[in-house]
């Protein structure tokens, strides 16, 4: 046992509801997990619709307005902070596996983000040819490619690229779909990358920081597959998401 354990709690310790909030880290049970985790990323999605509206012309030159767009952002911040905190006090459960093709999840997810994509944002999607399929949770591959896609368009905030690309690769006698969410933001120190997984991390103020890459990695070591940062400051970051693909193909 390892000293960390043997060591009395102390609720006075400043500390000791940090630790316990660590602890708690769990991705929700499916009851939980898929309503307030789908409800998160779509704050992310009436975030950037408010973010368009607020760049209008004809809404900035109106004054009157300002203290209605402050209230809903600052109501969507909050919803933020309450979809955070419910994932992280959540039990751990899975949603039931299905055979999902790539190529129409990633579609369903480019729809998505193309409906609130920024002007000076661009975005490209990539699928190999003949991908196979992944037996995983369906809505949890497109939710961990959206915080992906999300974390990316937050590292641009001047524009720039979003490529999101597919491809099956062989490691020994494993096949693997490998996810790559590319931007040319402003790339991660070492430290940063270091932590990005880390529960409750994050260089965001407000929102869902914090959350996101620790539920990427908990869904992708979930269904045995893995994920990892390449990134560094002004060239932009990378993040790569594999997972095992399905050992019998989809039925026509």
């Amino acid at each position: 046992m390892s000293p960390a354990e043997t060591t009395p709690e102390r609720p006075g310790d400043p500390d000791f509801a940090r630790r316990a909030d660590l602890a708690a880290f769990r991705p929700a049970q499916p009851s939980t997990a898929g309503i307030v985790h789908d409800l998160g990323n779509l704050i992310q999605v009436a975030s950037s619709a408010l973010s368009l509206v607020t760049r209008d012309a004809t809404v900035a030159a109106t004054p009157a307005l300002e203290p209605v767009l402050a209230g809903a952002r600052m109501a969507l911040q909050r919803a933020g902070a309450l979809v955070r905190e419910t994932l992280v006090r959540a039990g751990d459960e899975h949603r039931a596996l299905e055979l999902s093709n790539v190529g129409t999840c990633l579609g369903e997810v480019e729809a998505l983000i193309r409906s609130v994509w920024e002007p000076g944002l661009c975005l490209q999607v990539r699928a190999g040819f003949d991908l196979p399929a992944v037996n995983c949770d369906r809505l949890g591959l497109q939710n961990a490619i959206l915080n992906l896609v999300f974390n990316a368009r937050d590292a641009m905030p001047d524009g720039g690229l979003v490529r999101i690309d597919a491809a099956a690769i062989v490691r020994g006698a494993d096949t693997l779909v490998e996810f790559l969410v590319r931007d040319s933001g402003i790339g991660m120190t070492p430290e940063t990358a270091r932590r990005a997984f880390d529960p409750f991390f994050t260089t965001k103020g407000t929102g869902l920081g914090g959350v996101g890459l620790p539920m990427v990695k908990h869904f992708a070591e979930q269904h045995g597959g893995s994920v990892e940062i390449e990134s560094a400051l002004g060239s932009g970051t990378t993040v790569i998401l594999r997972l095992p693909a399905a050992r019998h193909p989809l039925e026509a």
